[in-house]
């Protein structure tokens, strides 16, 4: 669902942007991770850690740009005290992300809720990750110059 969501603000984007220039010319660039977090826990285990650690040294890959990580800090509807455990994750990880080099005014927090319909499988078992980060690039004038560098390599590719 988050990945449709991120799909499609870029399609969007990338939209308005042929509208108003009458060219397009964009590629998306992201590093992205997901974790399950046991019940009412706000601890990330070292393997979280890990993962996060390796989103970011790839981010810190792409030239001359500065990190923006989106953090979707949720808490199912059936922990307790939802508020305050997507309060606390979202500090946890934004605490770790700015540990790793991060600006702490790059870091976005979204507080989720997250719903039996936003999680449930068909048959009935919980598909939950109540942490999830997308870090994308920031750069001064548009990004469109990252989607033929070579030392960078695209999720989508180039709309021209």
């Amino acid at each position: 669902m988050r990945e449709k969501f991120f799909g499609m603000l870029l399609v969007f984007a990338s939209a308005i942007t042929y509208f108003v220039s009458g060219l397009s010319y964009a590629c998306t660039i992201s590093e992205s991770m997901e974790t399950r977090l046991p019940f009412n826990s706000v601890d990330l285990s070292n393997a979280d850690r890990l993962s996060i650690a390796n989103i970011v040294l790839e981010a810190r890959k792409w030239p001359d740009v500065d990190v923006q990580a989106v953090v979707i800090a949720g808490a199912y509807v059936g922990e307790k005290n939802g508020a305050k455990l997507k309060g606390e994750r979202a500090a946890v990880v934004k605490d770790y992300l700015v540990q790793l080099g991060i600006k702490p005014q790059n870091v976005l927090i979204e507080p989720m809720t997250l719903t039996d319909a936003m999680v449930k499988n068909d048959d009935g078992t919980l598909n939950l990750h109540q942490i999830s980060i997308e870090l994308v690039p920031l750069c001064k004038g548009g990004c469109e110059r990252l989607c033929d560098d070579p030392r960078v390599t695209p999720n989508s590719k180039v709309i021209k």
